[in-house]
Parts: structure tokens; C-alpha cells; sequence
């Protein structure tokens, strides 16, 4: 279980290298979330750096804990964080209880995942094992020829060194 990240009291913004050691990821990762998450856009200084709000470092904090410490996809995470801010309900993460304070902007695209969650609210750890199935299926060959492979090598190591002695 990751440990409990406190954030600074008294500050209401967050500049990306801040929020890089908060949440312990690297800042190419925050940009990227920024493109998957619509409530992650960040605010800009007079010189072009990336501004995070108090509410965006704690759901920041709840997205990396559900990639990294529950294996969710973006995908997943997504629609678990619309899920929460649609019921209104608070998951716990690693830092606390932050989910439901973050709120997501009122835009077509925020209200479009929050319509998928909604019609997908009881399945969606359903539809998260169907990903993750359908995955494990494509895997499986790649799987079978990585052993036909390690046992070839194996077959060649030994007749290297029986070519030798």
C-alpha cells in the first residue's frame, strides 16, 4: 500500500515539478494525463508553466493510485473517477479521500463519460475483466513463441558447450 501523501496547507496551486514529487511520476506522465483527463487541464503562470489547483493535485493523486496501484487502464480509470464524481461518492487513495472534491468540467466530453459510466455503473468492473481478458488473449501467442524461442537458445547454449569440451 502506497503511503499517505499530505499536501502542503495553505497552498491552492502547484507548480508541475511540485506536483511531479507529490505524486511521485515523472512530469511527461502529468502532460499526458492532461490529454486524457479534461479536469486535469492546467492553469498557465505569465511564463508558460503549467499551474495545478488543490483539487487537481489530489485527483492526480487518485489517478496514480488507480493505474499504479490497482492496474487500471486509462480507460478504467476514467471511467471510475466519472462513476465517483456521478454518484458524488469519495473512493480513498493513497493521499485520502479526494475524489469527490475534485470536480469535472460541465463539457460535452465530461458528459459523455459520465453517460458511459452511468449505463456501465454496475458492470464496470465487468467491462474492465473483458479488456483485460481479450488482452490476455493476444498475449497468449506472443507467450507460446517466447518459450519456443528460450528453449531453442537453450538447445543451442548446450550444443555450444558440448562443441567445446
Amino acid at each position: 500500500m502506497a503511503e499517505r501523501v499530505e499536501l502542503p496547507e495553505g497552498q491552492d496551486s502547484f507548480k508541475l515539478n511540485e506536483v511531479c514529487k507529490l505524486a511521485n511520476v515523472q512530469p511527461y506522465m502529468l502532460r499526458f494525463w492532461g490529454t486524457e483527463f479534461e479536469q486535469l487541464e492546467a492553469g498557465r503562470t505569465g511564463t508558460g508553466q503549467r499551474l495545478y489547483t488543490r483539487d487537481q493535485v489530489e485527483l492526480i493523486l487518485e489517478i496514480r493510485h488507480l493505474l499504479f496501484e490497482e492496474g487500471l487502464t486509462i480507460a478504467g480509470a476514467r471511467k471510475r473517477i466519472a462513476t465517483i464524481h456521478e454518484d458524488g461518492a469519495a473512493a480513498t487513495p493513497p493521499a485520502k479521500k479526494t475524489a469527490g472534491k475534485a470536480k469535472a468540467k460541465t463539457s460535452s466530453a465530461s458528459r459523455k463519460i459520465s453517460a458511459e459510466a452511468s449505463m456501465e455503473a454496475s458492470g464496470s468492473e465487468a467491462a474492465t475483466d473483458a479488456v483485460d481478458k481479450a488482452a490476455a488473449d493476444r498475449v497468449q501467442p506472443l507467450v507460446a513463441t517466447l518459450r519456443d524461442v528460450r528453449q531453442q537458445l537453450a538447445e543451442i547454449v548446450a550444443e555450444l558447450g558440448a562443441d567445446t569440451a
